[in-house]
């Protein structure tokens, strides 16, 4: 009699593993075939011509309107911010356009989408036998490798296939230079600096020498919490070296704080500009250290901002700074730039009729300033501090304001009704106590 043991099962560690592997390939798969669609919706865009709808000014040509007009729909239809939309948009036309090799390793499953933005972003500049080159190369090599060796890789290549144009595409790469703020979770947010290289290394470098001579001195702190606060250090409190730069100027930033809240007899959150909510503690020490205050009156129904100044020809101080209030971004869906830092638009255009009253008025960043006004992109205020933003094609998002106080609660105002009854009725039993008749 033989007996035959039970197949082992297989390894759910190992299946879990293969299983990943597997959808990394599907997802590779699919994002060749996106490639091509969002290259055909650029097509399509393309014959459709759009031309510039502004009627003052230097005018786009019709290349930019198309760029701007697919730009700004992939990134909102997609929930994607502009940049990675432009990225998405440039990746998928190199590969279909320029990149047959790549595209043809990406459908396959065998590179992924990240590879061939690598790829796709070192290709800018090559044409010819030093484009074919390179895209055969990078697609066998990028099988082998993450994306962060195959940066290196591809530069390398590059500078194989045209090693005389190092300096102008240096050159090129250092007028994308940019510094950009992402909130996070818990009261924290991230500053990325983009820079050359060298620079980036040297300011690194800097902050690591500064970190390890207070480690040295027996600050009790971490490495990389040292780090972090000697180069913040730096930047709220240095002095540029730059020629003509103005010195003493030092960084500044707008809470909004709930009486109530302020008081310690509310439970509202205190609102950072251009960030969001924050914890108590951090509200009342920024409070505590501020240099200015300004009282902001809402409506205790709607929470709505006030606002009484007239109407002017030009926005007003006051009508600025309401809007600001009213909105701490840029009112163009998904775009997160400060209203500081934005124009004031007459969200109506003044030239047809607008007015220049607080509910005509938004910010806007100057770039997409510059889109309403040049591209089919249209916005209309509703009256009660929203707006509708309706792509040129035809979608419809709606700008909520986030600087607005939560409405009183109901309670609060039927007892504050009340009491104001309660004291007319005694007035009048005053009033009639003291007549005669």
């Amino acid at each position: 009699m033989t007996f035959e043991s039970p197949p082992l099962e297989p390894d759910p560690y190992l299946v879990a593993l293969d299983e990943v592997a597997a959808l990394d390939t599907q997802i590779a798969r699919l994002s060749a075939v996106r490639a091509r669609r969002v290259t055909a919706a650029r097509n399509h865009l393309d014959r459709q011509a759009p031309v510039d709808t502004s009627t003052a000014g230097p005018q786009w040509s019709t290349a930019r309107v198309e760029r701007v007009e697919l730009i700004t729909e992939l990134a909102l239809l997609t929930r994607r911010t502009e940049y990675r939309a432009a990225t998405l948009i440039d990746t998928s036309t190199a590969l279909v356009d320029r990149l047959p090799a790549t595209l043809a390793a990406v459908a396959a499953g065998t590179v992924s989408w990240e590879h061939a933005e690598v790829i796709a972003k070192h290709a800018d500049g090559l044409e010819g036998d030093a484009l074919a080159t390179y895209d055969a190369r990078l697609a066998v090599i990028a099988v082998e490798v993450n994306p962060k060796q195959l940066e290196k890789k591809a530069r390398h290549e590059v500078e194989l296939a045209q090693p005389t144009t190092a300096v102008e595409r240096a050159e090129k790469a250092a007028a994308t230079r940019r510094i950009y703020v992402d909130p996070a979770a818990d009261g924290m947010a991230s500053l990325t600096l983009f820079a050359p290289a060298p620079e980036i290394h040297a300011i690194a470098d800097r902050a690591v020498r500064l970190a390890a001579g207070l480690k040295t001195g027996g600050d009790p702190r971490s490495m990389g919490h040292l780090k972090v606060d000697v180069l913040t250090d730096l930047l709220l409190n240095g002095e540029t070296s730059i020629p003509g730069a103005t010195r003493g100027i030092r960084g500044r930033v707008h809470v909004m704080v709930p009486a109530m809240t302020l008081l310690g007899i509310g439970e509202e959150a205190a609102i950072l500009r251009g960030y969001g909510p924050i914890d108590p503690a951090t509200a009342a020490q920024l409070t505590a250290d501020a240099t200015s205050w300004r009282r902001i009156l809402t409506d205790p129904i709607t929470g709505r901002i006030l606002a009484t100044d007239p109407r002017d020809y030009r926005p007003t101080a006051a009508m600025i700074d309401h809007a600001r209030l009213v909105h701490p971004e840029c009112v163009f869906p998904g775009c997160t730039v400060p209203s500081e830092q934005a124009d004031m638009d007459h969200t109506e255009d003044h030239a047809y009729g607008g007015d220049t009253i607080p509910e005509n008025l938004a910010p806007l960043s100057a770039g997409h300033h510059r889109v309403k006004h040049h591209t089919r992109w249209q916005f209309i205020q509703n009256g009660d501090d929203t707006l509708t933003a309706t792509s040129p094609a035809g979608h419809v998002y709606t700008v909520r304001p986030e600087g607005r106080m939560q409405p009183a609660p109901q309670a609060l105002i039927k007892a504050t009704a009340a009491v104001a009854a309660a004291a007319t009725t005694i007035t009048e039993e005053e009033d009639l106590a003291d007549c005669p008749f």
